[in-house]
């Protein structure tokens, strides 16, 4: 069993599932995505004035991380098909503390995509 995240109250956490890019091999689908940066990073259906303000954006995949990001920018989305949607720009962060651990002690994983933590 993995170990689970314990961030401080001061890390604004936004969750993506990204179980459907991680798992889709396809490059003809539009799920598809080449690197996990690309999988979390983008057309995330949020407020982008909340959105501004994460410290952390963390893609998972069953409530595992795969990937943790520090956000430098975020904005609608110019792509067609996701103008109603958030795109972030970041620093990956290859080193965090968080990969591999379980975030099911701090939100629900359910339908909704997208959980926010200490937001």
């Amino acid at each position: 069993m993995n170990a689970y995240i314990n961030p401080s109250e001061n890390e604004k956490i936004i969750f993506v599932n990204i179980r459907n890019s991680y798992n889709c091999k396809d490059k003809s689908n539009e799920l598809y995505r080449p690197n996990l940066y690309e999988a979390t990073r983008k057309y995330w259906i949020m407020s982008l004035t909340r959105a501004s303000k994460a410290t952390l954006l963390i893609g998972h995949v069953n409530g595992i991380v795969k990937e943790v990001i520090r956000p430098t920018n975020c904005y609608k989305s110019k792509a067609p098909k996701y103008t109603n949607r958030v795109e972030f720009e970041g620093e990956e962060i290859f080193d965090s503390i968080y990969l591999e651990k379980s975030i099911t002690n701090k939100v629900k994983i359910g339908q909704n995509p997208v959980n926010y933590l200490n937001m």
